[in-house]
């Protein structure tokens, strides 16, 4: 008996135009456009054999039952082979979970399809289709391992350790690292024998991990945080940048006390143009300077947004200080920056968050982390963003923005050149087995 014209149509609207085997979803009709007849590539698999001596065919289903839609898959010709010459391996209870699976899929793909359609023709006449742009940067490249050796000194000895380390010429490159249970962990290759650690670890007794098994796990991965949290303290220390230990955030000092400093950056859609970075206020009423002085200063964080996927954060913020040194207590504080902040709608945000884009990465198209051969640590500076329908804000404050990205010349190209950077290699080590007894306490700067 013959696959009935109801099964098949059933089968065939079910399955929505694509191969059910997993990971493959190849399109089974192409039209042409000769007005010829179209390219039918799909192929129509029995989960259970209609006969008992085909694949799966001894299964206890009735013959008059192997020819409805529920014993029927939708399969591309490659993948209509492969299950039908392994039928040990794609059982029918397999194969049943894969034909459910996908046509979930589908029915769920498409009902939110039209969902999103419909309701975007019913708010189109009120809302306004736009680009929200995000503060965080995605994270291209991420150091694989976090090496390891037996230290006698403490974490705490940072004045001693630094006189320690033998600094390499490649000024670019950083030796972020934390100590616990009297292990030092460095993204640098510790097992090199001139490895920047050699006077404070032995290297025959270094070990390497795979970043990808501290990432989920609840001891190592603060570890792996407070290693970024440190590398950001290198980035920022040679930007200049002093670090707020109260609240979290680096700021930018003078250079003389009771001077205004100024630095040099590209505004968006514009040529190069100065930023005042502490100044002392004036009031527009009387004319006079204010009794504090502003400080812009910048939350950085790493977050994990997904398995393996890091992206930083840039939250602007602003510290105050009596007089351009010593902190402003803390009862001042609060409402002074909550109102700078409530005058800054969402293009003066994004203005604040290209600056600090623009002056940590020199205006190029990526922050470069360089932890030594074969480590990396790069950002990319393009703003994150999204398509979003709402209602808008008043006209007056609404702005145009573009999301500016920096220009790839021979310069940044270079630089990762000398990094010999691969962003397409994403082969690891599997055979790399971290040790599940550590010690310590977590650490924070």
């Amino acid at each position: 008996m013959d696959i009935s014209l109801t099964e098949l149509k059933a089968l065939l609207q079910k399955s929505g135009n694509r191969c059910a085997f997993p990971t493959c979803g190849e399109v089974l009709l192409h039209d042409r456009n000769d007005f010829s007849d179209p390219v039918i590539l799909s192929k129509v698999a029995h989960i259970v054999a209609k006969s008992q001596d085909g694949p799966r065919g001894k299964y206890p289903l009735p013959l008059d039952e192997r020819n409805k839609e529920n014993n029927l898959i939708l399969l591309c010709a490659k993948h209509h082979d492969i299950i039908d010459q392994s039928p040990q391996y794609y059982t029918v209870e397999r194969l049943r979970q894969i034909k459910d699976d996908h046509e979930a899929l589908v029915l769920n793909s498409t009902g939110d399809a039209i969902s999103k359609r419909a309701n975007k023709e019913k708010t189109s006449a009120n809302y306004l289709h736009e680009v929200v742009y995000s503060t965080l940067f995605q994270v291209a490249d991420f150091p694989k391992y976090v090496y390891c050796s037996p230290c006698a000194y403490t974490d705490q000895q940072k004045d001693e350790i630094k006189d320690l380390i033998v600094w390499p010429k490649d000024k670019s490159e950083m030796f972020p690292y934390v100590i616990r249970g009297e292990q030092l962990y460095a993204f640098q290759d510790l097992t090199q024998p001139r490895t920047a650690f050699r006077e404070i670890i032995d290297p025959k007794k270094s070990q390497r991990f795979l970043t990808a098994d501290w990432e989920n796990d609840p001891v190592k991965g603060r570890w792996l945080i407070t290693l970024l949290n440190r590398s950001l303290n290198k980035l920022t220390g040679r930007k200049g940048l002093f670090w707020d230990k109260d609240h979290k955030r680096y700021y930018f000092h003078p250079d003389e006390p009771g001077t205004i400093k100024e630095v040099r950056y590209r505004p968006l859609n514009q040529a190069l143009s100065s930023k005042q970075v502490v100044w002392q206020p004036i009031s527009k009423q009387t004319g006079e300077p204010r009794p504090y002085w502003l400080h812009r200063a910048v939350s950085l964080k790493f977050h994990l947004v997904t398995s393996s996927q890091w992206c930083l954060s840039i939250r602007p913020e602003f510290r105050v200080t009596k007089d351009g040194v010593i902190s402003e207590e803390s009862d001042k504080i609060g409402s002074r920056v909550t109102r700078k902040k409530s005058k800054m709608f969402n293009y003066d945000l994004l203005g604040e968050v290209n600056f600090w884009r623009d002056f940590l990465s020199d205006s190029q198209p990526r922050i470069i982390l360089n932890f030594g051969k074969d480590q990396h640590l790069i950002v990319s500076t393009t703003m994150m963003q999204a398509d979003v329908d709402w209602p808008g804000i008043p006209e007056k404050y609404a702005k145009p923005f573009k999301n500016v990205e920096y220009v790839e010349d021979l310069f940044s190209w270079a630089k990762l050149n000398d990094l010999n950077v691969d962003f397409d290699d994403e082969s690891d080590e599997a055979d790399l087995e971290a040790d599940d007894e550590w010690g310590g306490e977590d650490g924070k700067e």
